[in-house]
């Protein structure tokens, strides 16, 4: 009886060990499926709108969110304006546009003219789990657009930018051209842009007064019968000077100037005595003019007689005691007879043409030309 006790115990505890050595290899199998109820949940999607650009048949929108692996948006017409439809995150998710990969601009089309719309948005995390804008953000298309504007044939010199508008339904028409750093909407062309007298047929312009080897900008607005706005584009870059057509006009770089005021017989008389300079020329000319004004050069055309004004110059006048000098030989030029001093002004800049008639048979003229601003010592 003893020994078979023990056969047995030894039996039990043979089995015991088995067990316990089952048990072990199950827990260290490496069992790959994890336990769902201690993962870590995802963070929770963010989501915000806000309107880009806006036409008579699209509104462009911007979407900044943050662990979004999909967004839903939704935009719907308002029957009353100024009150948000009401929408449910049921009718978002069915009735709206999902995208799992997008741009930060979205772009919805082919939508009703003049019409206010609202934009509903969703965004999901890896879980599932919905965040809804807090308010939908809303637009109202433009007018339609039954204008339309073409800039053609630009080209351009060293100081002048040419260029045709051609117009198709417009009653109001208004230009302006500026650096191309500076930036213009449409109401400020409208404000303070050059006027297009003949909207009904193309238009061929040829300012002037801009600066050399610098991009500009050409604005072009637009308004129609209906009054709708459309606003038009396009860049040029001006010619450096030296690009010039060579027809012997001296390019002055600088213009220094001083200035005095007068009355004679109860007019107010302004003396301007210029100097232009570049590496190789320096002219200085003193005009007169009937102005209050000695801080601005004024505009105008100036008359060199041949007959000489001796003292100081009348209004529209140059004075005899002008100095034209070479610089690379030291010689003063001495045989200019009469001629002209054109200075104009525009977008801000001044651009002064001097053309001289000389009495030297071979090289019968001395022409220059300024543009840019004087500056008053």
């Amino acid at each position: 009886m003893k020994k078979q006790t023990r056969k047995l115990f030894l039996g039990m505890m043979i089995g015991a060990a088995a067990l316990t050595m089952v048990s072990c290899s199950s827990d260290d199998g490496g069992n790959t499926t994890p336990d769902k109820k201690h993962e870590t949940p995802a963070e929770k999607a963010t989501i915000e709108l806000a309107i880009g650009e806006v036409s008579d048949t699209a509104i462009q929108f911007t979407v900044e969110t943050t662990n979004a692996k999909s967004i839903t948006y939704y935009a719907i017409a308002s029957t009353e304006k100024g009150k948000a439809p009401i929408v449910t995150e049921q009718d978002i998710l069915t009735k709206g546009t999902t995208l799992n990969a997008w741009e930060k601009t979205i772009e919805i089309k082919e939508l009703t003219p003049e019409t206010e719309y609202y934009i509903f948005a969703i965004a999901k995390n890896s879980d599932g789990i919905s965040t809804i804008v807090k308010q939908p953000i809303t637009a109202t298309t433009q007018k339609k657009i039954d204008v339309s504007i073409e800039l053609s044939a630009i080209s351009s010199t060293h100081e002048q930018i040419l260029f045709t508008i051609t117009p198709t339904g417009a009653k109001k028409i208004k230009y302006k051209i500026v650096k191309s750093s500076e930036k213009l909407t449409f109401d400020e062309v409208l404000a303070t842009g050059g006027n297009i007298m003949n909207v009904k047929a193309p238009s061929s312009l040829k300012p002037k007064g801009f600066e050399a080897d610098t991009e500009y900008t050409i604005y072009v607005a637009a308004e129609s019968m209906t009054d709708a706005k459309l606003l038009k584009t396009a860049t040029v870059k001006t010619k450096k000077a030296d690009e010039a057509v060579n027809d012997g006009t001296i390019i002055f770089s600088t213009l220094e100037f001083t200035s005095e005021l007068e009355e004679k017989a109860g007019q107010k008389l302004a003396y301007y005595n210029m100097t232009f300079k570049n590496a190789d020329w320096q002219a200085q000319f003193e005009i007169g003019a009937l102005s209050t004004d000695a801080n601005t050069i004024k505009d105008g055309k100036y008359t060199l007689s041949s007959k000489r004004d001796a003292g100081k110059p009348g209004p529209e006048r140059i004075a005899d005691n002008f100095v034209v000098k070479d610089l690379k030989t030291g010689k003063t030029v001495l045989d200019i007879d009469y001629g002209d001093i054109t200075i104009t002004k525009e977008n801000g800049l001044y651009k002064i043409v001097i053309d001289m008639v000389k009495l030297d048979i071979k090289n019968e003229r001395f022409k220059g030309s300024f543009q840019g601003t004087p500056l008053k010592k």
